[in-house]
């Protein structure tokens, strides 16, 4: 009787193989995982340089609207312990007028082209003020020059209140404080309210808004945030964020605007040079 023997051969991994094994999916991990951090680094990147424009160009448009409906020749400039601001009186309504007092005449009437908006509605605030021709920014925000007014009330001979256009002259009546100190060439007035203020400090722009005075006031806290990661260096004068060229007989003023935004070494540089359209 014969005894057959079998043998069965058990294979599997050495360690030479294993070890090899290893060090594959090692470097396989850390191609991908460098991989995917870039392509993390990359979106963030991204994202940090969007946060950058949306807020530089929101803060730039804004300056630039504001601006240019502002009282022709409000803008001024002041710098004070770590902060530049620029002043400005923004244009509540604007009219002709017909009919204006001058000094030293005691009349206390402007006849005027009746205001409205594009709803024909008008209406006036307690305190709102009447300019006529400011040459410069003293003529706007110094009361003593005369050339603005505390208007008392306003009159028509539609609903009496000019609260709407229904004039029938399309004419109104404002009583003001005063007389004024010139005419206007073009025969133009404006209604004011307040005046705006944009502020450069601690890397930041606020907007402050308040009283016309005659002192110019460098905020150096309070407002509201309009803008971060601003790296003008305010003791260099080529990098001061607002410039005014005064108006001349060729030109209106131009108002010089020039941001430098910075996010982890990412930097934008934004200028713009505004016109002022309106004419005293």
């Amino acid at each position: 009787m014969s005894k057959h023997v079998s043998f069965h051969q058990h294979k599997g991994f050495t360690l030479v193989e294993l070890i090899t094994v290893i060090i594959v999916l090692g470097v396989v991990s850390i191609g991908v995982t460098s991989f995917i951090r870039s392509g993390v680094q990359i979106f963030n990147d991204v994202s940090e340089r969007d946060e950058l424009l949306s807020q530089s160009r929101f803060v730039l448009e804004r300056l630039n609207r504001e601006l240019r409906s502002a009282v022709p020749n409000s803008a001024r400039v002041a710098q004070a312990n770590g902060s530049q601001c620029i002043e400005f009186v923004p244009t509540a309504w604007a009219t002709y007028y017909t009919r204006l007092p001058i000094e030293p005449s005691t009349e206390r009437t402007v006849n005027t082209v009746e205001l409205g908006d594009i709803n024909g509605q008008f209406s006036l605030a307690s305190g709102d003020m009447a300019i006529v021709y400011p040459t410069d920014s003293d003529d706007v925000f110094d009361v003593g020059r005369q050339k603005r007014r505390t208007i008392l009330s306003c009159t028509d001979s539609g609903d009496g209140n000019c609260s709407s256009n229904d004039s029938p002259e399309h004419l109104a009546t404002l009583t003001v404080d005063g007389a004024f100190a010139d005419i206007s060439p073009a025969s133009r007035l404006y209604i004011v309210r307040n005046a705006v203020s944009y502020c450069v400090r601690g890397g930041s722009i606020f907007r402050h808004q308040g009283a016309i005075g005659q002192t110019q006031t460098v905020f150096g806290a309070g407002g509201a945030l309009m803008a971060q990661n601003i790296v003008n260096d305010l003791s260099v004068s080529a990098q001061l964020p607002f410039t005014i060229q005064n108006a001349t007989l060729n030109r209106n003023s131009l108002i010089q605007i020039l941001l430098a935004f910075e996010l982890n070494e990412e930097t934008i540089n934004l200028s713009s040079d505004i016109h002022v359209p309106n004419v005293p």
